[in-house]
């Protein structure tokens, strides 16, 4: 029985953990930026995609934030370029 607002700061907190566990380096020290610069202000649309790309190969989500590789989503540019900026 978890209220709306509970479940928003537990997913939160594991999306916060899997944004911190990356094979690539570059990867690590990007995200450990934008989640100290971004992560509380994403709003629940935003946290959805953060957790689709977070569901991607690390190189398929490098080569999306180096801008080698178009977004398959659109609703995906908006944190690219976040992440890209961070």
């Amino acid at each position: 029985m978890e209220a709306k607002g509970d479940k928003a700061v537990i997913n939160r907190g594991r999306l916060r953990w899997h944004a911190s566990r990356h094979a690539l380096l570059e990867l690590d020290i990007l995200f450990r930026r934008f989640l100290d610069e971004h992560f509380d202000r994403l709003d629940d649309s935003q946290l959805a995609v953060l957790e689709e790309l977070l569901a991607l190969e690390d190189l398929d989500l490098w080569e999306m934030i180096c801008g080698r590789r178009e977004c398959r989503d659109a609703r995906w540019n908006g944190l690219v370029e976040l992440l890209r900026g961070s």
